[in-house]
């Protein structure tokens, strides 16, 4: 082996050792840094106001019990802060993490309320866009449909426990996602035998809307009902609107 080829494998030999020790040495560095703020962001905060900034920072802080600020990084453990954040019911997901000025940041995603459910002799809850089941929240109240059950509720945690709770949340999502729906359908009762009725914000009719299923072609007839029938006919000459019939429209 030539002199030339020694001479660069000691050089590239030594780069690497040097960059790792520079590594090394910012990990333990930046390890012994003491944590200078907290830093909270909450997403959809413009919509939801289910938590705020000081909340996060108590359940982070477990109540001023545990000190963050001044603490060494490397003595910080991101998850059991995660966890403690996740533990409010109205928090998805919580991130946290350090960043390059010392401060320690968190970032929270707020569950998002789909209906309000009510049920005779127990407390009012919120049903979220995955089915889980929450209290509800003295801080702020969600504009979304209610909804209550002839029979007794039979889930506990979430609606996803049950084939036809998760053709509820199917439902009830497909509302969500539809501007039109969202600010029309105001109130849902579930019938023991498992039928839907709906009550509409706008109009008096009452919608029988049947098994949750079959959504789009359904919402698709009453768009019609209210397009081209209501127009005609005028907006509070029927009482009724029947979907549970396929290809057909009911109106009486």
């Amino acid at each position: 082996m030539g002199k030339e080829k020694k001479k660069n494998i000691f050089i590239y030999s030594f780069s690497g050792v040097l960059l790792i020790s520079l590594i090394t040495y910012a990990s333990v560095k930046s390890g012994n840094r003491k944590i200078e703020a907290l830093k909270v962001e909450i997403t959809d905060q413009e919509s939801f106001f289910f938590t705020d900034q000081l909340e996060i920072i108590e359940l982070m802080t477990n109540k001023d019990a545990d000190y963050v600020i001044g603490v060494e990084m490397n003595k910080i453990n991101p998850k059991i802060l995660e966890d403690r954040v996740e533990s409010n019911p109205f928090v998805k997901e919580a991130q946290v993490f350090r960043d390059l000025k010392g401060n320690l940041r968190v970032k929270v995603k707020q569950s998002k309320p789909i209906a309000r459910l009510f049920t005779n002799g127990e407390n009012d809850r919120y049903i979220d866009i995955e089915g889980n089941i929450m209290p509800v929240n003295s801080k702020y109240t969600a504009r979304v449909p209610l909804i209550e059950t002839m029979f007794n509720f039979i889930w506990k945690n979430n609606l996803n426990e049950s084939s036809y709770g998760k053709q509820i949340i199917d439902f009830l999502a497909f509302i969500e996602a539809d501007e039109f729906w969202k600010a029309q359908i105001t109130h849902i009762t579930i019938k023991n035998n498992g039928e839907i009725i709906m009550y509409p914000q706008v109009t008096k009719q009452i919608i029988e809307f049947g098994q949750p299923n079959h959504l789009k072609n359904k919402f698709s007839k009453l768009k019609i009902f209210y397009k081209k029938i209501l127009p005609t006919k005028g907006w509070n000459h029927y009482e009724k609107v029947n979907l549970k019939f396929e290809n057909q429209i009911i109106c009486t």
